[in-house]
């Protein structure tokens, strides 16, 4: 148990708080792609060159009126619904920049081990490089590849939390013994085959959002037969997955204490989940509402596997070393 433990207790809770926004962010953010808000400012870190954004037309400087990424034709394109959506993407996405830099200094005040520590600083010095990602998707102007390394750098700054947490639990000095738990392959499988899952996710959602451009949001009864293989893939490799999720459950119990076998658990639960978004969004017509849900389950499962390989060795940790 750390010396410190007020401390301690301060550092925790900063950590669980930065990762709880981080997976409400990227569930806000599924919003922003579904409802078409993502270009609700043009700019950025400002909106419209206005640090509170406009209510309606009359309030929107003339430079924006020709701006080649606020107008189409000569003509200003203002929604302000999607404005102000887009908007409070960017102020949650702040709350979690000074969240993080909280747990980040946090991580020295309390004396954390060495590896919480290194783990707080990777998560720091990633919300910055995500917030000048952030400009990035707004002046290209959405590129799918642009979005997509934003969303796996979201994924390495909710993994990077979950590792500062994990190790926040040992003193400083602590290490683990040679009598380590060996983590079973399909535990290790299941995490990969997550990736792989996660990455034709996002191939999918590049194209969808192709789609969306080219019909403006509309005919989404259209979006199924016009994805190609990858589509495809996505939707079938999910039953693998959930497959060797349910199996790993049956080999994490030999192997963890009781009290965390219910960590085997928690991807399975997630996945199913996940899987009826899916099926909502493959089967009628890719309706606004699960968009955010399936990216947000997507995220979350990958979370909980790391989570479970985390806790493999946690028994084993009753060595200590000075200092």
């Amino acid at each position: 148990m750390p010396d410190n433990l007020k401390g301690f207790k301060i550092y925790r809770r900063s950590i669980r708080t930065s990762f709880f926004l981080v997976l409400f962010l990227v569930f806000v953010g599924g919003i922003v792609r579904s409802t078409g808000a993502g270009m609700g400012c043009p700019d950025w870190p400002k909106c419209f060159g206005l640090w509170v954004p406009p209510l309606e037309y009359a309030d929107v400087p003339l430079a924006y009126w020709n701006d080649p990424l606020s107008s189409e034709n000569g003509k200003l394109v203002f929604n302000p619904i999607k404005t102000w959506t887009e908007y409070l993407n960017r102020l949650l996405g702040v709350v979690i920049g000074f969240s993080i830099l909280i747990q980040f200094i946090w991580s020295f005040v309390a004396k954390a081990n060495v590896k919480a520590r290194f783990y707080s600083t990777v998560s720091f010095v990633l919300v910055v490089f995500q917030g000048w990602l952030g400009s990035k998707v707004v002046s290209t102007d959405l590129k799918p590849l642009i979005i997509t390394i934003h969303l796996v750098v979201a994924l390495l700054i909710a993994l990077a939390l979950l590792g500062s947490l994990h190790f926040s639990y040992f003193a400083k000095g602590q290490i683990l013994s040679s009598k380590r738990v060996k983590i079973p392959s399909i535990v290790i499988l299941g995490f990969v085959f997550l990736l792989v899952q996660f990455f034709l996710g996002t191939e999918v959602r590049s194209q969808v959002d192709v789609l969306f451009k080219k019909y403006d949001y509309g005919s989404r009864n259209l979006y199924t037969e016009t994805l190609d293989w990858k589509f495809l893939v996505h939707r079938s490799f999910s039953l693998l997955v959930f497959l060797i999720l349910f199996f790993q459950i049956f080999k994490s119990g030999n192997k963890l204490l009781i009290e965390h076998l219910k960590y085997s658990f928690l991807p399975l639960l997630i996945s199913i989940v996940l899987i009826l978004s899916g099926v909502i969004l493959a089967y009628f017509d890719f309706p606004e509402f699960a968009q955010p849900f399936h990216l947000f389950f997507g995220f979350a499962v990958v979370c909980a596997q790391v989570w479970l390989l985390l806790k493999f060795p946690e028994r084993n940790v009753n060595s200590n070393v000075s200092g």
